[in-house]
């Protein structure tokens, strides 16, 4: 819908006054309406919704006619004057044939007892009695009689557990290894609050090949951040994305999602990609240290969804940052 309304203003800035619309209704004409508002522009649909067609299209070659396009007249009646022949065209043929592949039921995979199982057997490949009681909830000097029913206990326990867990959704982070050395090209729009001019990150991608063009938002409302977008990409030219810091400097969902709704009302090029830092947790060994970032990944998930043209992802970045 924005390219046609991009369409309609460059044709009428470049002197268009008739629209002429060639499909089954008056869909587009009804645009132009919207977006053109001058007296002058005229809006002629060939068609139109239960309607007799010869007549809408006559009367659809008459304005353009009144209004001095010029008409093939003698194309229209025929050579010898006479009306145009109307024929029937043949319906379409729905022969119900299913193209969609019929995917085979896999089997479905155990994550969680998988991961019980994997415990239990490495406390026992440890060799550690204490190790192995502590998971089964026997003492190290019972009898194997006591273990067996501790075991038996265990295993359907560990059973239900998972069979409840896998009625839940989870998450699952896969490692993935990265070079470092991609470079960046274009100008990149980097969105963030006052006080970060001097952020690390930006010496840090300007020098993989990336203009780096800040752009504070101290008003932090839809309209206001769709103000400065608009008047830094017109600066910049075409933008090959943006990259907003806000969340680095505490900035939560009610910010994030006012710079979305303000990419949806503006017309600025590339990608938005949204960075956090301690936002989410892959082991142990990370810790969450910001849960209004953690709230960002929600809104950033559905917002990838809705709208993914704009939509670049969501980065969480390590409390030091390295090369």
């Amino acid at each position: 819908r924005r390219q046609r309304q991009r369409c309609i203003r460059d044709r009428r800035g470049q002197g268009v006054d008739t629209f002429l619309e060639v499909g089954p209704d008056a869909t587009l004409t009804a645009m132009v309406a919207e977006i053109v508002a001058d007296a002058g522009v005229r809006r002629v649909p060939v068609s139109r919704r239960d309607q007799p067609e010869v007549g809408v299209l006559t009367s659809a070659l008459g304005q353009l006619w009144v209004a001095g396009v010029p008409v093939d007249w003698a194309a229209y009646h025929g050579q010898t004057g006479a009306r145009p022949g109307v024929v029937d065209l043949p319906t379409y043929a729905f022969d119900h044939t299913w193209y969609w592949p019929e995917a085979a039921p896999a089997a479905r995979r155990d994550v969680h007892g998988e991961a019980l199982d994997g415990r239990f057997w490495a406390a026992v490949e440890s060799g550690d009695p204490d190790l192995v009681g502590g998971e089964l909830g026997v003492g190290a000097d019972e009898p194997f009689s006591a273990v067996l029913p501790k075991l038996a206990q265990w295993r359907r326990a560990a059973q239900q557990r998972s069979t409840v867990d896998a009625w839940r959704y989870r998450v699952v982070w896969r490692r993935q290894d990265v070079t470092g050395n991609e470079n960046l090209t274009g100008s990149w729009l980097v969105l963030m609050v006052p006080g970060q001019e001097d952020h690390p990150l930006l010496a840090g991608l300007a020098e993989r090949g990336a203009e780096m063009i800040p752009v504070v938002l101290d008003e932090l409302d839809r309209d206001g951040i769709a103000r400065r977008l608009s008047a830094a990409s017109a600066a910049a030219g075409p933008v090959a994305g943006m990259i907003s810091l806000m969340s680095l400097a505490g900035a939560g969902v009610v910010e994030a999602l006012a710079v979305a709704q303000a990419l949806a009302v503006t017309e600025v090029e590339g990608r938005l990609w949204w960075l956090t830092s301690g936002a989410v947790s892959v082991d142990d060994s990370e810790p969450l240290t910001d849960l209004d970032g953690s709230a960002v990944w929600g809104l950033g998930r559905v917002v990838g969804l809705e709208v993914p043209l704009r939509w670049g992802g969501l980065v969480d970045l390590p409390g030091v940052l390295g090369g």
